[in-house]
């Protein structure tokens, strides 16, 4: 077990062990072993509201592995992905979206354009180069899955529905490690735990095309603009080519989150920052697209990652839990139902969103 760091400028990120929560060995721990663990993931999440994560129990096979299988579906013909559409609204969240489909954006960027007569079309002015596929549990009473036939990807479904349920078990281990190093009692654990269901997080796989040093030249184009997660936090795998970049909260610097063997990154969602009262701040996170002078000839390489999002319960409603409301601290956010704030964060992201 320990704790590491990776450096950009001044500025430090830290790798924690979570081993003492996911592994046979490690829960047999003494418990101030296991606390010490926790309190090193709460105190990185605590400071930027990202972390690496090892010791999660999941190995570096299984992480290519399942970004291979992320390769294999976006080398598919268009006709073939388009078997497996995306409707044109937010909900069901699942199924295959084109290049530009989806508008990812921040609620800054809707406050910009709120005198707008369209905001979503001010925000789809400049479009977001990538394409994805959404999955969630096969238990899920309110989004149902959308698959491809068996016959244009076999395997393709067992595969993604194991790998939803392995990600969801490790979310559960994760959970209880920020509980543990928040030292939290059982009410309050069990209160924490409600902000995780199974059946309700989602999983993403994720294309972002190569682009030629021309149309960088003569496109407006985004890869992911500037967000933040509105679900209670989000695991991220992604390839060697990295890209992903956060920002730090202090000093509003965006930090590159470079790729580490059999590691991912974990970042910090709204719910977590809404039931902690602010103690964790929801992460600022984008995949930039480079100014074309910095680009060599050859252009940006193709990317691919895998977000895994833990959310609660549709119905689910979050409130801030008392130990983070103080006189020092006073309470900043009304409870809120999950589906009524996804339903307003989420409006703009397809076309035809609220209609």
């Amino acid at each position: 077990m320990g704790v590491y760091s990776f450096h950009r400028g001044d500025e430090a990120v830290a790798t924690v062990d979570v081993s003492p929560f996911t592994t046979e060995a490690g829960r047999s721990l003494p418990d101030s072993e296991r606390l010490e663990a926790g309190q090193a993931l709460v105190n990185a999440l605590h400071n930027l509201g990202f972390v690496k994560v090892i010791g999660h129990g999941i190995k570096s096979e299984e992480i290519r592995d399942a970004l291979e299988w992320t390769k294999r579906l976006f080398d598919l013909p268009y006709d073939d992905k388009m078997k497996a559409p995306h409707p044109p609204g937010p909900m069901p969240h699942r199924g295959y979206s084109g290049l530009g489909k989806e508008k990812v954006y921040s609620q800054t960027d809707v406050k910009a354009h709120s005198a707008s007569a369209d905001v979503s079309q001010e925000l789809r002015k400049i479009s977001d180069f990538k394409e994805s596929y959404e999955i969630g549990s096969v238990h899920d009473p309110v989004q149902q899955n959308i698959w491809l036939p068996d016959a244009v990807l076999p395997g393709f479904r067992d595969y993604e529905t194991a790998l939803y349920e392995r990600l969801a078990g490790v979310s559960a281990f994760l959970l209880e490690t920020i509980g543990v190093g928040l030292g939290l009692n059982d009410e309050e654990r069990a209160t924490l735990s409600e902000l995780i269901s199974g059946r309700h997080c989602q999983l993403r796989l994720l294309h972002y095309p190569e682009i030629s040093k021309d149309k960088l030249r003569n496109d407006l184009m985004a890869r992911l603009p500037s967000h933040t997660d509105w679900g209670t936090f989000t695991m991220l795998f992604q390839d060697e080519r990295g890209g992903l970049e956060l920002k730090d909260p202090k000093s509003q610097e965006f930090l590159h989150a470079k790729p580490e063997e059999g590691a991912f990154v974990l970042n910090i969602g709204d719910m977590l920052q809404r039931f902690t009262n602010d103690f964790f701040i929801s992460a600022i996170h984008r995949v930039s697209v480079p100014e074309p002078d910095t680009v060599p000839d050859s252009g940006i390489p193709a990317r691919y990652s895998i977000p895994f999002f833990t959310c609660p319960d549709f119905s689910h409603t979050i409130a801030t839990l008392p130990r983070f409301v103080t006189t020092e601290s006073p309470a900043k956010y009304e409870p809120v139902r999950f589906d009524e704030y996804g339903s307003v964060i989420s409006k703009y992201q397809y076309q035809g969103d609220g209609s």
